[in-house]
């Protein structure tokens, strides 16, 4: 960890630690990014145990109860330091929103859709049609019908989960790689982001779907 000069005394202590000298609480640096927080490397297939270690550990540490007394300097950097760490171990232990951030750490916005992938494409139009159909008609075999894609793109999307999660482990070998192996950490990347594009377009169908069998009913 870094070390910095103590906003209180000017000693030298690592930003999020209590300062040896005056015991002023130390501010998380700016741009320190969620994995560097715990001490965590940025891997995909992060070590949960771990991570929940240290957020207990840091969590105490932060608490603004223990700075009740001190001065207003003091509590808001409580306050910070563990709203900072709220978000970086909800993000963390999620496995969806730890690949969004690497891609964010990468520049890679993961983003949503705003047309189908091309794969699916001519079936998103027909369940679209589909849709008008029942809201207009709610014919009980349209009803089925959606009934039945709802169900298969539940699964699909399953499958796609899956696919992202087994690129986990080839991350972190790229990760632990030698330096010239940047390209392909970022193609991996690259393949990432696509995955949770279809994942996305296909939550937003599912839920629009299931939206309407449940409001539109016969």
């Amino acid at each position: 960890m870094v070390e910095v000069g103590c906003w209180s005394c000017t000693s030298s202590v690592g930003w999020g630690e209590v300062c040896p000298t005056c015991g002023a609480l130390q501010p998380i640096s700016e741009g320190t990014d969620h994995f560097s927080v715990f001490g965590l490397p940025r891997k995909a297939n992060l070590d949960l145990g771990a991570l929940e270690a240290s957020f207990h550990v840091l969590s105490r540490r932060f608490h603004p109860d223990f700075y009740q007394t001190q001065s207003s300097r003091a509590q808001a950097v409580s306050l910070e330091n563990s709203a900072r760490l709220n978000v970086a171990y909800r993000t963390l232990r999620d496995p969806i929103a730890r690949v969004e951030y690497l891609l964010e750490l990468a520049g890679l916005a993961a983003g949503t859709p705003s047309d189908p992938p091309a794969e699916l494409f001519e079936e998103i139009l027909e369940l679209q049609e589909a849709r008008q159909e029942h809201r207009a008609t709610k014919n009980p075999a349209v009803r089925s019908r959606l009934q039945g894609a709802l169900s298969d793109l539940r699964d699909r999307k399953a499958v796609v989960e899956e696919e992202l999660y087994g690129l986990f482990g080839e991350w972190d070998r790229l990760l632990a790689g030698p330096g010239e192996q940047v390209e392909k950490r970022r193609k991996l990347l690259e393949r990432m982001r696509e995955i949770l594009a279809t994942r996305a377009y296909l939550g937003t169908v599912i839920s629009d779907i299931d939206e309407d069998l449940r409001w539109h009913m016969t």
